[in-house]
């Protein structure tokens, strides 16, 4: 996963934060095992929360949304 550039320093900011928010769940969820569905499973929770934070980030400052809610879309939600 690419990080996500932005000349708006509030959104950067959450940007980098979630990403390494998201590293790190990854990261629990790749230690804590527990079989390949389970940690799929908790990989693909770790990477929806991650998008619904760059949305959230992206509707406070008026910004696009649609390749995040593709992103979503393709983990097999909503796209919200």
């Amino acid at each position: 996963m690419s990080t996500v550039q932005s000349e708006n320093k509030a959104r950067a900011l959450t940007c980098s934060l979630s990403e390494g928010t998201r590293q790190n769940d990854v990261a629990a969820a790749i230690r804590a095992g527990g079989g390949n569905a389970t940690v799929a499973a908790a990989i693909k929770t770790a990477e929806i929360a991650h998008y619904r934070r760059i949305i959230a980030s992206c509707a406070a400052n008026g910004l696009p949304v649609v390749d995040f809610k593709q992103a979503l879309r393709d983990l097999g939600t909503d796209g919200s």
